[in-house]
């Protein structure tokens, strides 16, 4: 294969960068050549804060994997999220020309550029447009209109828009660190061509994505994205209550979270077996599991609490039948916490995850973006079943977890 078979993704979270390195295939499947993982500390609340720390964590993943993969890359697909980040509705319309009548791939791309003319205000940006639905001469409902004969073509698509300056930022950080930007595809979209099913999807689904530094909530309806929020918590927030509440180093105190924090007293065990040893203590002590659930039971309701108001704020709560999908490393390996977010959110929650070997997300985003780029031809490759996809892209990333964990 050629270097233009290689492809990469980077993903650029609170806590960790991430960067994916694949190989399209012959047969228009993706092979999983290498990863590379660096800690981050200029990202906050999904903003960037620091350009030069970004930068430096961006070239130790882009490096790492490069030498994994034993590829240099130059070009990727970036994940992007934010509080900046919107979404509206637009329509763009064309005609079929007469002596041609059949739609072709060239006409659904015009009625996508159609759409995507509308006014913006200066200072944001538009991102992506997502086709909801085509129209054909007034028949609607249609999910892919090539091939199909007639005389006009409509879209409705979705638009999504982000503050100029922190997306300028975001690729100012990817090219410093001497990378091309091959696209920005908003993170949620990623995760969920990894964790949502076509079903969940048209049916009506929610994707928590709970991270170190922030939650992310997507709305999913009618097989395309329909609302989008980002809340400004999330799981380091519950290491600094248990940091701050036992008086322990942040380390310790996430070493700590990670192998015994519950979300529920009814299932947390009161024998005192946790070693502690607080600031300026001599000699250690030991607290029980019950008492580490009364410090971190409070901050993941209030979480859970913010995710359930932003979904009754956008008055979508009884059009989801499939439920909510919980991911992201922040929250799901603390015991009880699928059940307090049921109970809290009052849908059905299940736990989102791709693979056992990626127990803790990391590569969840970074995967969905090679395979988003793949499945809607940002890398040039065509079009593919998605099961065929799924399975042989699932397939090939096992064996490299295997390999290296």
């Amino acid at each position: 294969m050629g270097k233009n078979s290689i492809v990469a993704s980077l993903d650029l979270g609170t806590s960790k960068v991430c960067c994916m390195i694949g190989e399209i295939t012959r047969t228009g499947d993706l092979d999983i050549l290498g990863y590379g993982i660096a800690e981050s500390s200029g990202i906050k609340k999904g903003n960037i804060i620091n350009v030069d720390s970004v930068v430096q964590s961006v070239f130790k993943a882009v490096e790492q994997a490069g030498q994994m993969a034993g590829n240099k890359i130059n070009r990727a697909i970036i994940g992007l999220s934010g509080s900046n980040i919107s979404l509206f509705n637009n329509r763009g319309v064309v005609a079929i020309p007469r002596n041609a009548r059949e739609i072709t791939p060239l006409d659904v791309e015009r009625v996508l550029q159609a759409a995507k003319i509308v006014a913006i205000p200066y200072d944001r940006e538009m991102i992506d447009v997502i086709p909801r639905e085509f129209i054909v001469d007034g028949c609607d409902g249609i999910k892919d209109p090539v091939g199909m004969v007639g005389t006009r073509l409509e879209v409705s698509a979705c638009i999504i828009t982000g503050l100029l300056t922190a997306v300028q930022n975001v690729a100012r950080c990817v090219q410093k660190a001497g990378i091309d930007i091959e696209a920005m595809v908003l993170k949620p979209l990623a995760a969920a061509e990894m964790l949502l099913t076509e079903d969940e999807m048209d049916m009506g689904a929610v994707l928590v994505d709970v991270g170190a530094g922030t939650t992310e909530v997507a709305v999913f309806q009618e097989g395309c994205i329909a609302a989008y929020d980002l809340i400004p918590l999330g799981g380091d927030h519950i290491t600094n209550d248990i940091a701050i509440g036992l008086r322990l180093p942040y380390s310790r105190a996430e070493e700590i979270k990670r192998k015994y924090a519950c979300a529920r007293p009814a299932l947390a065990s009161d024998k005192a077996e946790i070693e502690i040893q607080s600031i300026g203590e001599v000699s250690g002590r030991k607290i029980s599991q019950k008492d580490l659930t009364a410090i971190v039971e409070p901050r993941i309701q209030e979480i859970l609490s913010f995710v359930s108001n932003c979904l009754k704020n956008l008055n979508l709560k009884s059009l989801l039948p499939a439920g909510v999908v919980l991911t992201g490393g922040g929250l799901v390996h603390i015991k009880g916490s699928m059940e307090t977010a049921q109970q809290i959110l009052g849908l059905p929650v299940r736990l989102g995850v791709i693979d056992s070997y990626d127990r803790e997300q990391t590569f969840t985003v970074a995967l969905g973006l090679l395979y988003y780029g793949l499945r809607h031809g940002i890398f040039n490759s065509g079009t593919m079943a998605k099961e065929k996809a799924v399975y042989g892209f699932l397939e090939k990333a096992r064996r490299i977890f295997k390999e290296y964990f």
